[in-house]
């Protein structure tokens, strides 16, 4: 469709970073990996990207923003508008359909905006000749995975993840991935930005703090804002091994619809080793209990964990405290202990503990635990309780440890006469 063909980035051409990004596209480049600081032009290549897509495939490609909300507000209002007064010019027939925010061309071939707030929507779709995902650190982080990537199968459609990052998340994530390229952009690689414009951007951005100002123009990594253990050493992040001449700990944080996570962590002096973790979604107690006699740790010193163990069931009459003490596994609870008081206690604590390095996750979690912004406090809600969200079950296991560690007297026994534990020791805990 040779006669189709536009400068889909009309009235300009695409600046020389952007350039480096297309070439890699026009060179076989299936998965493409955008960090870009503002206003360095990443909306607008992608749309431009995809018309380009539609004009050659004939199939629908789409943009997915973080809300429909924004794909309207920002991008049918702004970058569509602009590629449908490009068709006028160029006299190319179109469908335009606002309700779906979509553009439908000649060819059949067609630009569909979406928000990934319906994920459901975009379960099991099949003809996508292209996809774009805009600022994806505010996205939910299993959508990729679990919806977006299926769909790109059918016609092995190719995909660009953009977007400025907040904190180590998904865009972290996608920066390891092998399959990937990865592009770091600056907003000073954008030429077409006057200078005074620039400047007065960066002066705003440094106000509010230099992390600001290197997340949102550089595009740097940072701890996000608002992150509840801020303190916490990104050098403690190192290689700590299970050792079995020190002291075991291991703390739970009970889920019904939510995942359980359960920590096991090392003392050493004044020193915090966690040295494994694992969470899981609608698991019952059989599963983790025979996770956690699968582990070839030694019996630990403490069990521990969320007062909410001790609810029972109203289908079974028993809770998940007692169940647990069935398989053999005893486990403390103090109680009384609201979330910002936990919060005061883990603080004495966090700068001493140290993540093993095999644990990423656990990693992601304290950088990513963090209190909510104003726009996200409900009525009658605290801003002292952190977001509850992904980042959090992980975290509240850690916190619950240390709230009974606070007041833990260790037994007067020789850590080295405590027996390896062996799957099937009928008592774990105290």
């Amino acid at each position: 469709m040779k006669e189709l063909h536009i400068n889909t980035f009309a009235p300009r051409k695409p600046h020389a970073t952007q350039k480096l990004v297309l070439d890699a596209l026009d060179k076989g480049q299936r998965f493409v990996m955008i960090r870009a600081g503002r206003k360095w032009g990443k909306t607008s290549l992608m749309v431009s990207w995809l018309f380009e897509k539609a004009f050659e495939t004939g199939l629908v490609c789409t943009y997915i923003a973080p809300s429909r909300k924004q794909a309207k507000d920002i991008v049918w209002t702004d970058h569509i508008q602009r590629m449908i007064n490009e068709l006028k010019r160029n006299k190319i027939p179109y469908k335009p359909n606002e309700t779906e925010l979509s553009v439908t061309l000649p060819n059949g071939g067609k630009v569909q905006l979406h928000g990934v707030e319906n994920k459901d929507a975009l379960r099991g779709i099949s003809n996508w000749g292209a996809v774009a995902m805009d600022e994806y650190d505010d996205w939910e982080e299993d959508i990729y995975p679990t919806i977006i990537r299926p769909n790109l199968i059918t016609h092995s459609a190719p995909i660009i993840i953009g977007g400025t990052p907040k904190g180590f998340r998904n865009l972290y994530k996608i920066d390891k991935n092998p399959d990937f390229k990865c592009f770091h952009f600056r907003t000073h690689d954008n030429p077409d930005i006057k200078p005074e414009e620039l400047k007065s951007l960066e002066r705003e951005y440094m106000d509010m703090g230099m992390g600001y100002y290197r997340q949102e123009i550089l595009a740097v990594y940072e701890k996000p804002y608002g992150i509840v253990y801020e303190e916490w050493p990104l050098e403690n992040f190192v290689s700590c091994p299970y050792d079995p001449a020190l002291p075991l700990y291991m703390s739970f944080d009970f889920g019904v619809n939510d995942p359980t996570a359960i920590v096991w962590v090392q003392r050493l002096g004044g020193e915090y080793h966690l040295i494994d973790y694992y969470e899981a979604n609608n698991a019952d107690v059989g599963h983790f209990s025979q996770v956690i006699k699968s582990k070839p740790y030694k019996t630990p010193e403490l069990v521990c964990g969320d007062p909410a163990g001790k609810a029972r069931s109203i289908t079974t009459n028993t809770s998940p405290i007692e169940e647990y003490r069935k398989a053999g596994i005893y486990i403390r609870v103090k109680d009384g202990v609201k979330i910002p008081e936990q919060i005061r206690i883990t603080h004495k604590y966090i700068k001493s503990l140290y993540v093993d390095i095999m644990q990423e996750r656990f990693r992601e979690l304290i950088l990513n635990y963090r209190y909510p912004k104003k726009s996200e406090v409900l009525i009658n809600q605290s801003n002292e309780i952190p977001v509850h969200d992904g980042y959090s079950h992980g975290m509240r296991a850690l916190e619950y440890l240390f709230v009974n560690l606070d007041v833990y007297t260790p037994p007067q026994i020789s850590y080295k006469s405590i027996p390896k534990f062996e799957p099937g020791d009928p008592t774990i805990g105290v």
